[in-house]
């Protein structure tokens, strides 16, 4: 393939489209300019002796924080993370998958060095032990004015566990370093005798929010930003703030901007899900933003990125995996994809079935997915914990909005999706034992945003699907706030549900919770409409709807008195949905969709800053009341005074064991 389009031209169906596509065409380009594997290799070494000590101060700190105890090779273990382990196609499994990164002082690892992940039933008393595999890690190509990236991870699963029983464990190297003591709780399962649901589970509670990344970039002073490290005197070295790390917040955020009363909320809100001692925590894509850019083009850290390329720095991922261990090491972690985690810089995956990676092959190495999905698509897949059922699904493969990845299964996912889903809700089997269903994925399918608003592609695929099989929560991120809808059914919304309201999901509809309030900095809600933000055709705002857009949420109250200065009703004249169109590059150098306007009456809940939600779920016996309380809860609230205020509540309600639906 010749060189990147013009991105301000309409796309030509001979150039790339698909993160594959987009690798290929660079590893054309590569060989084009004679650069070779040996000589990303070599790049991946040059100035070794700063990303190397950068790499293990950052590892050291946390392995010491974890009560870790180093060996004589000098090898420190980081960044563990934990995840349910559901790869034999069954739908409950006790298995348990560990995920961690060895780093040493010299970025290398001796070719006898060995992991292992011991585990057992008290802390000191380990009678169990998993050999872990080791991944090198090694970027694909050169990034221009970047690191390559070399990196180790270990891989261990722990199988043959029991339910529902707490388990110690810590990682060893043959050489005698270990971790410090972590511990889990394996997922409880219900039996299903032949007329009903027994051992019925302990209530719990899970957590979840997307749209993370970091308050800290990695340091790295021979790749500062700019191709002049002179560029940033005075800022230690580092990468620019802004660039790799959450700190761009603007001056006008009362939480995270100057002044704000929390200036680090992506550390800050993993630290408050701690507090809800959460049985596991969904994290609905944009991960860590490794690649700010976010469209899963080829990477390259000239400053300013060129057209149709995108920044990348894989040593982001060791500062996301220590930032969230505290809490990853004890509870599992389950993620999905967002369009920040398509990384165009790995070649295919030994864990993919096939040739193709659609830019996941770095999350394979260095996160847990479950490998119980479509075989072509690595981030998709199920689990279960006691009775609630989770999804992931992969929103790049269906949206309208960022087409990179639009279609890369062909079909694929929404074929096992459905086929999954008729399972839980109508398989006699099954369906007893499952009375919640939980979709997360990161494109919003319902949202109010002036950033990216609603995606079409993804409503159309999945709404359908989701009204037909009574999925009671979708969980999104994409959009950086929080935002609740009322009950929609087929594309409708059924009725109103105000904070502390209680809704019946068989009858009323799937309740969609955007949370890309994990840290990044936020968005905003739809201006009044304008030229700029026009409401749709034959629309004529008055009154409130002529207003900006504003907030709704517990204890909320306009400047100014109600509706003075802002539309905090539930009616949005002005907003609009992504489709796909014509498909025309975006001026960053991507494939895009349209907008199309619409008026919208689902919004119910509204907040623009920092917030994640807990989900207390109380298992019931077979036919009486079980509940699913869904608790959104703010990071430092300005004027409060308090590190966290719950803002909203919503409790959803069934009959146990009577899941099933009839068609």
């Amino acid at each position: 393939m010749g060189p990147m389009p013009d991105p301000d031209i309409r796309y030509n169906v001979n150039l790339p489209l698909t993160v594959d596509e987009m690798t290929e065409w660079n590893a054309g380009e590569l060989k084009r300019h004679r650069v070779t594997r040996r000589t990303a290799l070599r790049t991946a070494t040059i100035g070794a002796g700063s990303i190397t000590a950068a790499q293990f101060g950052l590892a050291q700190k946390a392995f010491a924080a974890g009560g870790g105890r180093a060996g004589p090779v000098g090898v420190v273990v980081s960044g563990r993370h934990l995840s349910f382990a559901p790869d034999t196609f069954g739908l409950r499994d006790s298995a348990m998958a560990l995920t961690a990164q060895l780093v040493s002082r010299t970025g290398k690892l001796p070719k006898t060095l060995r992991a292992y992940v011991e585990v057992g039933q008290s802390p000191g008393h380990y009678g169990q032990r998993y050999e872990a595999e080791i991944v090198h890690l090694v970027g694909q190509y050169v990034v221009p004015n970047g690191p390559a990236g070399s990196q180790f991870y270990l891989k261990g699963q722990m199988t043959g566990l029991r339910p529902d029983r707490v388990y110690h464990y810590r990682v060893v190297l043959n050489d005698g370093t270990a971790t410090g003591d972590a511990y889990f709780t394996t997922a409880p399962t219900f039996r299903i005798g032949r007329r009903h649901v027994v051992d019925v589970p302990r209530p719990f509670t899970f957590t979840a929010f997307a749209d993370v990344g970091t308050n800290n970039a990695p340091t790295d002073p021979r790749f500062a930003w700019g191709n002049d490290p002179a560029s940033v005197t005075g800022n230690g070295g580092t990468w620019a703030r802004g660039v790799f790390d959450d700190n761009y917040y603007s001056a006008t955020d009362p939480v995270a901007g100057p002044g704000g009363t929390d200036p680090t909320p992506a550390v800050t809100m993993t630290n408050l899900m701690a507090r809800q001692k959460p049985a596991f925590t969904l994290l609905a894509g944009d991960i860590c933003y490794a690649d700010p850019g976010g469209s899963g083009l080829p990477a390259d850290n000239t400053m300013p990125t060129p057209k149709g390329k995108n920044a990348y720095n894989p040593y982001v991922w060791d500062v996301f995996l220590d930032q969230i261990e505290p809490q990853a090491a004890f509870s599992p972690w389950m993620f999905a994809t967002g369009n920040h985690d398509m990384e165009p810089l790995y070649g295919a995956t030994s864990y993919l079935g096939d040739s193709a990676s659609h830019g996941y092959a770095g999350l394979q190495h260095r996160l847990d997915l479950p490998k119980n999905g479509p075989k072509t698509c690595p981030s998709v897949y199920r689990f279960v914990y006691g009775n609630v059922a989770v999804i992931s699904v992969d929103a790049n493969d269906l949206s309208a909005e960022i087409q990179t990845n639009t279609g890369y299964s062909d079909g694929a996912q929404l074929s096992w999706l459905e086929s999954t889903l008729k399972e839980w809700r109508t398989d006699p089997e099954v369906a007893p034992g499952i009375d919640f269903v939980v979709a997360f994925f990161h494109h919003c399918a319902y949202s109010t945003t002036d950033n990216h608003a609603s995606d079409g592609g993804v409503r159309d695929a999945l709404d359908p699907l989701f009204s037909k099989y009574q999925v009671d929560l979708v969980v999104q991120g994409h959009n950086h706030l929080m935002e609740r809808t009322d009950p929609i059914k087929n594309g409708q919304r059924t009725k109103a549900a105000p904070d502390r309201s209680t809704i019946e999901p068989a009858l009323d509809g799937v309740t969609y919770l955007c949370v890309g309030s994990g840290g990044r900095p936020r968005y905003p809600f739809r201006p009044a409409p304008s030229t700029t933000a026009p409401a749709p055709a034959g629309v004529e705002p008055s009154g409130p709807q002529a207003l900006p857009e504003g907030q709704r949420y517990r204890g909320y109250r306009p400047a100014g008195g109600k509706n003075s200065a802002e539309n905090n009703t539930e009616n949005v004249a002005n907003s609009y949905v992504w489709a796909k169109g014509d498909s025309a590059l975006s001026s960053s150098g991507y494939p895009t969709g349209v907008k199309v306007p619409e008026t919208v009456d689902w919004s119910q809940v509204r907040y623009d800053d920092y917030a994640f939600i807990a989900v207390d779920v109380v298992p019931a016996p077979h036919g009486q009341s079980t509940t699913f309380t869904i608790r959104t809860i703010a990071d430092a609230l300005p004027g409060t005074g308090r590190p966290q205020t719950e803002i909203d509540r919503l409790t959803l309600k069934r009959t146990a064991g009577r899941g099933a639906i009839t068609s």
